[in-house]
């Protein structure tokens, strides 16, 4: 098995949830380089619903996503589900940018203009189906079943009507607009989808890559690794073994099959 990062949650329907915490473009690497790739806000919306009453993913700890929105002066925020900053060479100057205590922007407003068309081409499909979307306001503002719910659904997708009645309005944070209107070119910027315990809210104001803070991924397994794991059935019938032979029921040589099959799990999960 290629991933090596440390697995928190294993979610039926999406794969395993990992966790890496250092500085976004050395986040990026890690996933890739394990196979996994950084979660997106729907997929971590999916897996904290999937973990309430077990690894509860997402409760207390937020983290950052493959969304992010962009700027640009006198204009309306963009979110794309996929943000430009997913580029390793982009995320780079992103954290260089940072760390100069500097919100990352290109030299013109060209990404923002393409992003913008797209946003229009996207307005025919339905929300859940859109990629780019124009946010209404400069300032924070909530979306919910009452307004923006076009926004609610182009964030979280098929998952927007669950996590709303879990978690219920979502705020929207951006950029400060003087801070925008300072220059000239297309800030970008990752979402932080912080935890349902921080209210679930969406800061599209972060300049905090080149600080260690949390990224989860997901590793998505392939058909052979997923028929390789054992079933609940088998587990269960591992444990009776192991109580009969507990109870003398069953020889303490059936404790080699019990071994093996534990041993076969462990090289599996490693």
């Amino acid at each position: 098995m290629k991933n090596q990062l440390p697995v928190i949650a294993r979610v039926k329907g999406l794969g395993q949830i990992v966790e890496v915490c250092t500085e976004y473009n050395v986040e990026l690497e890690q996933l890739r380089d394990s196979g996994s790739r950084l979660i997106s806000p729907r997929d971590e919306a999916y897996a904290r619903l999937k973990t309430l009453k077990k690894e509860g993913v997402g409760i207390v700890y937020g983290t950052r996503t493959s969304a992010g929105l962009e700027y640009a002066k006198g204009q309306l925020p963009i979110f794309r589900v996929n943000s430009r900053l997913n580029n390793l060479k982009m995320a780079k100057k992103a954290v260089a940018a940072n760390k100069r205590r500097e919100f990352f922007h290109t030299n013109s407003a060209k990404e923002y203009e393409e992003s913008l068309k797209e946003a229009k081409r996207d307005m025919k499909k339905p929300p859940k189906d859109r990629n780019v979307i124009v946010l209404p306001s400069r300032d924070a503002f909530i979306i919910s079943d009452k307004q923006h719910w076009d926004i609610y659904e182009t964030v979280l997708k098929d998952q927007a009507k669950a996590y709303f009645e879990y978690n219920g309005p979502l705020p929207i944070y951006t950029i400060d607009k003087e801070t925008v209107d300072s220059q000239k070119g297309t800030i970008m910027t990752v979402l932080w989808f912080r935890s349902y315990e921080g209210q679930s809210i969406l800061y599209g104001y972060s300049r905090n890559l080149n600080h260690d803070d949390r990224a989860r991924g997901v590793f998505i397994e392939s058909k052979k690794q997923q028929q390789s794991l054992a079933t609940t059935k088998q587990f269960n019938h591992y444990l009776a073994l192991l109580e009969k032979i507990k109870t003398g029921k069953a020889p303490l040589s059936q404790l080699q099959s019990v071994k093996d099959f534990l041993e076969k799990q462990k090289k599996r999960l490693n």
